[in-house]
């Protein structure tokens, strides 16, 4: 019997990018609902992906066969779980990291945007203009998400959702027009925001008609 593979990145891309952008649009749309699975998914991921690696390259240094597909597998699956919990332990750490993507995202939009230069190449890494257009907006609004937590999420789930969505939809088809791009992620940004922050609202509306109701009728403070 053939072995599970458990190396998601061994896997025809083409079936991963139409869930990232699945997940992108319930990011935009549903907010705050989906940001603990989306955390807790992708501390999965990564965990489960790297421990893998980790554990292949470790039985492979000494020449370990016996049970391979079984070792490989349950050390993946354990520690893949146990990544994603603890991703959600340091939620503030993921919101600060949720609100730089963002920041990051917009900063590099705003690069590619007055600098037109519409492919992003590893040697870009080394582009002071650009790490100061990523890290300046990037870090001071994970700071500002960090202590801002509701109203803030509902800004970074709704600009980072489009970006899966867009770069998702770019990598299965390899479509690539920066304008159009440019229009669908501000449109899906804008509706986003807006459908998320009238939720907010109302919920707020209500629990404030609830405590009013739970206060008059029922004595409680």
């Amino acid at each position: 019997m053939d072995c599970f593979n458990l190396n998601i990145l061994d896997y025809n891309g083409n079936y991963l990018y139409p869930i990232i952008g699945a997940c992108g649009l319930c990011m935009t749309y549903l907010g705050n609902r989906f940001v603990r699975p989306t955390i807790f998914s992708l501390g999965t991921i990564l965990s489960m992906e790297s421990s893998y690696k980790a554990t292949h390259l470790i039985m492979d240094h000494y020449n370990y066969s016996k049970n391979e597909c079984l070792i490989k597998n349950s050390v993946s699956i354990i520690s893949g779980f146990s990544g994603g919990f603890l991703l959600l332990k340091l939620y503030r750490f993921t919101n600060f990291f949720l609100g730089f993507i963002f920041g990051g995202s917009l900063g590099y939009l705003s690069y590619d945007i007055l600098y037109h230069n519409n492919q992003l190449d590893i040697s870009q890494i080394y582009d002071k203009t650009l790490l100061l257009f990523v890290l300046i907006p990037g870090v001071s609004s994970g700071i500002v998400a960090t202590y801002n937590e509701n109203k803030i999420s509902m800004l970074t789930t709704s600009f980072i959702g489009p970006l899966l969505t867009i770069w998702s939809f770019n990598q299965f088809t390899h479509y690539y027009e920066l304008y159009l791009f440019i229009l669908s992620y501000i449109s899906l940004s804008c509706s986003g925001f807006y459908i998320q922050y009238k939720k907010y609202k109302d919920d707020k509306i209500n629990d404030t008609i609830k405590t009013n109701f739970d206060i008059t009728y029922n004595g409680k403070k």
